[in-house]
């Protein structure tokens, strides 16, 4: 039947319906107007429903209007269209226009009409909406935390910044913050976390606090960066997405650890305005690293999407920052201070200028600040008493503007791509010559680029060797996790609590003299590390080695190493590791260095002693 006879059908039809009060219009008509338009396909229709492969991935039915709106986009449609013609009632939160607003905005705009539905008033929304009063909206990247495996990639936040405080460091604190995760128990481990995780054992929510909390639980708590990237998006736009997290608060989704996390899930809210897709579509998981490299080079309505970058420094990196940007003399004095507050009485402090006066303790502020976050209760309650007598101390003379240095690090879209391929050349004194294909799921070794990454640390998964010679094709090694932290202080202000650690899972040659001789292992160990210079560390860490399928063969052996960067082009990593087993004794000897400091390649130097040695030279491309 021709179009143009359906639409004088549906007309007909409508004159026989009670008027409302958008006019002329009814249930009826709009939905015949929306299937000319073909919005039920529409791509962004189906944004807003969350469908993935013909299925919304929410699973809370008080999303759906329709019964089958879960997976039938047509019929949600026309159920939306008609529960927008509802009466009014004396409480309308209940009203589909009020449940919906986004969906309500995205009708309007694609009949290009803001009259064809009738007037609701949602008093709940629109108070809710004007309490955030949002102007801006931003993607949030903290660091990845080594201290808990659902934070190993980082995390994603979403921040909505109100109108009044867009211009003020300080205030967007007060801001929303959308967070993204599983809704996990307080007794939950990390085994049932990973587990649950990889099988969809875990609901989650767009869950909204203020920005404060975030900060204050990443940044103070946990010592990592925040890094604020402010997208350059249109009123209109604005308005579609905070109407559409209010149809979200409360909705349930299952929570995947690879690709229906934090990341997955942001990216999906913000594609919903957006012509292209943020996530990677050629890897089976999304990590919050992947989202900010995508956004950085996304051109949206002809500008970059991502309009200004701005970091938020941990407190503990402040007071790194800080304290070495005074001279010797002044960092003696703070040292002094901290060891014993009546050194404030001493001609040490009293010769100094007030700036220099007014430097020390502006440091010495956060440092008790700190304390009062992270140290014991005796420390805290020492703390406390601390900040009164340097408040006094700080009244004392008049009011000066401090200038602290600055110190320039790259954002995170500037890192080292995680997953990598890479191809060496070299010489065994086992097999002559051999050559060997490297694949890395994620994430970053000890010599990657040091950016948006805890420092001094090392975090790959699922990363592979194949060696090759003549003939012969043979698994060099499989590590499934590889993790080690310095856990570095940096600052001899506070007292050394924390220990460097490594653990790993691999599947490896037992040395490198024989082939086809793989083993299933466990490494795990507890140490200290040192840094000197700022570019150089040096680490011991006592291990064992657990040989999985031929227990006598299992060892104990301690690792020690050194990590120096001469420049961004040149990282070098050496480990020597003595080991002692039931049968034999053994030392291991590995170094590797790094030449360029590009995103996407690098070239390395490698020699490894096992029993015998090889030496070779290697490409990388990351990606």
């Amino acid at each position: 039947m021709p179009k143009y006879i359906l639409l004088i059908i549906s007309i007909s039809l409508s004159l026989s319906e009670p008027a409302h009060s958008s006019g002329t219009y009814s249930p009826n008509l709009v939905y015949q107007l929306a299937m000319e338009k073909k919005l039920a396909s529409d791509d962004q229709w189906l944004k807003l429903l969350h469908y993935s492969d013909g299925r919304s991935v929410i699973k809370s039915e008080t999303f759906f209007l329709s019964s089958t709106g879960k997976n039938d986009p047509s019929s949600e449609l026309e159920s939306t269209i008609k529960g927008f013609f509802q009466d009014n009632t004396n409480d309308n939160s209940l009203h589909p226009q009020c449940l919906f607003p986004a969906r309500l905005l995205w009708l309007q705009d694609k009949l290009d009409n803001r009259d064809i539905f009738p007037v609701v008033r949602c008093i709940k929304f629109e108070q809710w909406k004007q309490e955030n009063n949002t102007s801006s909206i931003s993607l949030v990247f903290v660091t990845g935390y080594l201290g808990n495996p659902a934070s190993f990639f980082g995390h994603l936040l979403m921040k909505f910044n109100s109108s009044s405080s867009h211009e003020d460091p300080d205030s967007p604190l007060l801001d929303s913050s959308i967070n993204f995760g599983a809704n996990t128990g307080p007794q939950d481990n990390p085994l049932k976390y990973v587990t649950y995780g990889l099988f969809g054992g875990y609901n989650a929510m767009m869950a909204e606090s203020q920005y404060y909390s975030h900060e204050y639980g990443y940044a103070e708590n946990e010592q990592r960066e925040l890094w604020e990237y402010k997208l350059d998006l249109t009123e209109d736009e604005i308005d579609l997405l905070v109407a559409h997290l209010w149809e979200l608060k409360g909705k349930k989704f299952t929570y995947y650890f690879l690709n229906g996390n934090c990341a997955t899930q942001m990216a999906k809210f913000i594609e919903i305005i957006l012509n292209e897709p943020i996530l990677v579509s050629f890897q089976a998981w999304d990590m919050p690293l992947d989202i900010f490299k995508s956004i950085s080079n996304i051109y949206h309505d002809g500008r970059p999407l991502v309009k200004s970058i701005s970091k938020r420094e941990s407190k503990f990196a402040r007071i790194y920052r800080k304290l070495f940007s005074l001279e010797k003399n002044e960092r003696l004095v703070v040292k002094g201070i901290v060891d014993n507050i009546d050194k404030l009485k001493t001609d040490a402090y009293r010769h100094l200028s007030i700036v220099e006066k007014a430097r020390i303790l502006d440091l010495l502020f956060d440092y008790y600040e700190l304390i009062s976050v992270d140290g014991s209760e005796l420390e805290k309650v020492v703390a406390k008493q601390n900040k009164r007598i340097l408040l006094l101390e700080r009244l004392s003379f008049q009011p000066i503007d401090i200038e602290w240095d600055t110190v320039e690090t790259n954002p995170p879209h500037l890192a080292q791509n995680p997953q990598k391929l890479g191809v060496s050349f070299g010489y065994s004194t086992e097999f002559g010559a051999i050559g060997t294909v490297s694949i890395r799921a994620a994430y970053y070794d000890f010599l990657a680029l040091e950016a948006a990454r805890f420092k001094n640390s090392n975090a790959t998964f699922f990363d592979v060797n194949i060696r090759f010679s003549d003939d012969k094709v043979w698994l060099q090694k499989f590590d499934i996790l590889n993790l080690t932290t310095l856990n570095i202080l940096q600052v001899d202000l506070f007292e050394e609590k924390k220990f460097a650690w490594q653990t790993r899972l691999a599947v490896e040659q037992q040395d490198l003299s024989c082939r086809s001789c793989e083993a299933v292992r466990w490494y795990g160990g507890v140490g200290k590390a040192v840094q000197f210079f700022d570019n150089i560390s040096i680490y011991a860490i006592p291990e064992v080695m657990l040989d999985i399928g031929n227990i006598k063969d299992s060892a104990i052996g301690a690792g020690l190493g050194l990590l120096y960067t001469s420049s961004e082009n040149w990282k070098t990593h050496f480990k020597v590791t003595p080991r002692a087993g039931i049968d034999n004794n053994d030392i291991l000897l590995s170094w590797d260095n790094r030449f360029g400091n590009e995103q996407d390649w690098d070239i390395r130097l490698n020699f490894e002693h096992h029993k015998a040695s090889d030496i070779s030279l290697s490409f990388s491309r990351y990606f």
